[in-house]
């Protein structure tokens, strides 16, 4: 009865009308239907095995793609337009929704997406679901993403077995910084300290803004402890050095605090407490640097 079904389903799907594309988690085209053949002007043959970026257009930036990655890969499902390129060499414009297919546990495995080959999001829309999964200041993931995509990296990390590890961090000062030159400055300011974030991790490694002047960073495809605060180190002499904010030289630092899973807590609040905690030891040290809360010490 279950291979009836998984049969029916099958053709089904290839009967519908919408284009309809298949992934495995990492990317790698599974399946397609007839109607995605008909659009694209691509065979099955020619896609199975390829990744969806056979088909870009060049039109979408790599911050495009990075944003809807992340809320594909946090089990989000994401929607929205993009201009897609045929094999003849012409382009179409689709809306499309994402959607992230888990297994029992929860784990991400596969992406469905649905096509439409016309326009259904207008651009209030498409800015709603930008705010509800990013900063509005600095355009990192927020709190609500940043939580979501850890909470899927430690399911995986569970699956393979693999450490992963969270930093928790907050300027030092920063308090002052806004009293001194006004809020304006200030927000200038973490704009700034989020770029130098985002400039110094891998492409890897997911940066977000969790509030104020709180950030927090995920580190996955690490082998040794080590390796974490050698990268906490970087951040740190980063934003040493100095910010030109309207003609004022700031100077401003972190404190980084950086809890590893799954030593320090089987839950994404116990991993977030224990970073937030040694983050605070970061402080009472004098700020600028780093601290490790680990319950368990890992071997390297």
């Amino acid at each position: 009865m279950i291979e009836d079904e998984q049969q029916v389903l099958v053709r089904a799907l290839d009967a519908a009308t919408n284009p309809v594309l298949i992934t495995e988690r990492s990317g790698c085209i599974v399946w397609i239907n007839r109607a995605f053949s008909l659009l694209s002007g691509y065979s099955k043959l020619e896609l199975v095995g390829k990744t969806p970026h056979l088909l870009s257009s060049g039109r979408q930036t790599t911050t495009f793609y990075r944003e809807l990655w992340m809320t594909i890969m946090a089990g989000l499902t994401w929607q929205g337009e993009m201009v897609e390129r045929r094999k003849d060499g012409s382009n179409c414009t689709i809306n499309q929704v994402i959607t992230p297919v888990l297994d029992p546990q929860g784990v991400v495995t596969h992406f469905i997406a649905i096509l439409h080959n016309f326009k259904v999001m207008d651009e209030e829309r498409a800015r709603m679901q930008q705010l509800a999964f990013h900063d509005g200041l600095t355009g990192l993931p927020n709190r609500s993403l940043f939580l979501s995509l850890l909470n899927q990296a430690m399911s995986h990390a569970t699956q393979q077995q693999q450490p992963l590890a969270l930093m928790f961090i907050d300027l030092d000062r920063f308090k002052a910084v806004n009293d001194t030159h006004g809020h304006a400055c200030g927000d200038k300011l973490l704009v700034a300290v989020a770029e130098r974030l985002s400039q110094s991790v891998r492409r890897s490694d997911v940066v977000g803004r969790l509030s104020g002047d709180e950030f927090a960073i995920l580190v996955t495809g690490m082998d040794h402890a080590r390796q974490v605060e050698v990268l906490a180190d970087k951040l740190i002499g980063a934003i040493n050095q100095p910010f030109m904010i309207d003609a004022h030289r700031l100077n401003t630092h972190i404190s980084v605090g950086i809890s590893l899973y799954p030593w320090d807590g089987a839950s994404v609040e116990q991993l977030l407490a224990r970073a937030d905690d040694a983050m605070y030891q970061a402080k009472r040290r004098g700020g600028s640097a780093c601290h490790f809360n680990l319950l368990s010490q890992p071997a390297d």
